[in-house]
């Protein structure tokens, strides 16, 4: 993928983190699990580890999200110094 597209896959990922009724819905069913996993009766093993995964599931997918967002920091990068080489080349 070029970094021109990675910059914009990341910044797409960004929005989408912050849109408000997604970052809610995560908070919401973060805390539901970790309310279930402390409210889970102790020898209640299979649902505590159901929870867990569960949480990890959530988890994944933000972390994810959060990676394009730093693949795309890195395309910008890239991006910046490209535009910085070019323009060093056309003075020379």
């Amino acid at each position: 993928m070029t970094p021109e597209k990675e910059l914009e896959k990341a910044q797409e990922a960004k929005a989408f983190l912050e849109f408000s009724p997604f970052a809610e819905a995560v908070r919401e069913i973060e805390a539901a699990i970790l309310s279930g996993i402390k409210q889970s009766a102790f020898k209640d093993s299979e649902l505590r580890e159901k929870l867990c995964q569960e949480y990890r599931v959530l988890q994944s997918i933000v972390d994810r999200i959060r990676t394009y967002i730093e693949t795309g920091k890195l395309a910008e990068e890239e991006i910046r110094r490209k535009s910085i080489a070019e323009r060093i080349r056309s003075i020379l």
